[in-house]
């Protein structure tokens, strides 16, 4: 599950009925998880981001944060998908995007990720960037205990 490319697919794949369910779509900040990502594109100043739990039977297994500079209209656009995955959209190869090796590390217990309302912290986390003529997305996946019940 952690090196798959499209991790859309992957939980598709799991006994379970996937959903998206979208917790915050616009102004934010990068947040501690995307901090430096693509060389340091991505500080403290405002940008544009998505927050979704993927969800199987309705239970929360990912929380993913997808985040551009406030400027970035091709991303934003992209981004505004409402609660469908933007996996699809990334991976449906109408694109020419390069996306980054996966950076991963194992979440610390102690930091909460922003839910907006469920609780919940991360085992594992992955992130990369996508680059579209130019212009970057990024985007972390935090990978959640209930996860583990579908595997």
């Amino acid at each position: 599950m952690l090196y798959e490319q499209s991790l859309t697919l992957a939980l598709k794949s799991l006994d379970g009925d996937f959903s998206v369910r979208l917790l915050h779509l616009g102004e934010s900040t990068a947040g501690v998880w995307l901090k430096d990502c693509s060389d340091g594109l991505y500080t403290d100043k405002a940008g544009f981001a998505r927050d979704v739990l993927l969800c199987l039977d309705d239970e929360p297994v990912v929380w993913a944060r997808s985040f551009c500079l406030a400027q970035d209209v091709f991303w934003r656009q992209m981004l505004d998908c409402g609660t469908q995955p933007l996996g699809a959209r990334l991976f449906d190869g109408s694109l020419p995007l390069y996306r980054t090796p996966f950076t991963y590390t194992s979440a610390d217990p102690s930091d909460a990720l922003p839910l907006y309302g469920h609780s919940g912290h991360a085992f594992a986390a992955r992130r990369s960037a996508f680059t579209h003529q130019q212009s970057v997305l990024g985007l972390v996946e935090c990978f959640l205990p209930a996860l583990l019940r579908f595997l």
